[in-house]
């Protein structure tokens, strides 16, 4: 798998820094600085040095840690040594050395039990050399090289049963020759896709629709004039089934529950795929909660559709 998924997307209230801490730095989904209230995520930065370097973690708004590092600046920030991402569930997610802000040698990532995903080297921030991802089962995903974070040469693409599903060439000054193969055996027929994201059935409006018309606006929330919009994670898994699904961003604890409950209510998905091999995807969707007219904030703004959560270092 050539791009790695890793949700650093994520939110809820913020503790205040203490100790020997600086003051959290609010991130938005491009790692950009923002205000708390557009936040997907924030830093907090120690100013105690460990070995010449400034200890330095992210956490998601509710919370949870998301990456520890080290910066060898402050201002701005300059990644150096050691950086491990997480799962919500607390297990490494991945690990990479930086070195001048730029990954260098050895990235290995992992899936949330613990098992290898994905592994190959960098140099100076570019993916180099042989470059493996694995399935959950142990079986091989995708195997080929990069040239300065470039795919070079062939690139081959696994079922999760064994069976080839892609074959992908490319040499310098000539186009990219790509084959793709049913789980059978046999040649695929149809025109060729890198990349397929996951199909509600319906369609993006009618995800869109359903969202907005199973929400049910607690009445909790409506009796103490709580509006505003609850940001939520999701996977659809390989099988098209949405799961693991988290808060962002909170807004009282009731709406929380409701937009989780609703986005897990969604129906199954056609699956997404990844040189014909089936692949989770990950999405925030903003859920708002509010009456259909407000005296002082005009109408209800139209549902937002949902937005990938893509990450790379």
């Amino acid at each position: 798998m050539k791009a790695w998924l890793v949700a650093l997307l994520i939110g809820g209230s913020v503790p205040v820094a203490v100790g020997q801490s600086l003051p959290a730095v609010y991130l938005n989904e491009q790692n950009q600085v923002t205000v708390p209230d557009s936040a997907t995520h924030y830093r907090v930065v120690e100013q105690r040095q460990e070995a010449g370097l400034y200890p330095m973690r992210e956490f998601a708004m509710n919370g949870t840690l998301l990456l520890r590092g080290y910066l060898a600046s402050i201002d701005p920030p300059l990644r150096s040594g050691t950086f491990i991402g997480y799962h919500p569930n607390g297990a490494k997610a991945s690990q990479v050395h930086f070195q001048d802000d730029q990954p260098e040698g050895l990235f290995i990532g992992w899936y949330d039990d613990g098992k290898v995903q994905e592994r190959g080297e960098y140099h100076r921030g570019q993916r180099v050399g042989r470059w493996l991802s694995v399935h959950h089962n142990g079986q091989r995903r995708s195997t080929g090289a990069y040239t300065a974070d470039r795919p070079t040469g062939e690139w081959r693409y696994f079922f999760s049963s064994g069976q080839p599903a892609a074959v992908e060439y490319s040499q310098p000054g000539q186009p990219m020759a790509l084959t793709l193969y049913n789980e059978d055996g046999s040649r695929f027929e149809g025109f060729p896709q890198r990349r397929q994201q996951p199909e509600f059935p319906g369609g993006e409006q009618a995800l869109v629709e359903y969202l907005a018309h199973h929400t049910n606006y607690p009445k909790d929330a409506r009796r103490k004039g709580i509006t505003g919009k609850v940001y939520v994670s999701y996977t659809v898994g390989e099988d098209g089934r949405v799961g693991q699904v988290r808060v962002l961003r909170g807004l009282s604890p009731d709406a929380d529950n409701e937009a989780k409950r609703v986005v897990a209510s969604l129906p199954r998905f056609r699956p997404g795929r990844e040189y014909n091999v089936p692949t989770s995807f990950t999405y925030t969707v903003p859920i708002y909660f509010a009456p259909q007219f407000s005296l002082f904030g005009g109408p209800k703004p139209p549902p937002t559709p949902p937005v990938e959560a893509r990450a790379n270092w």
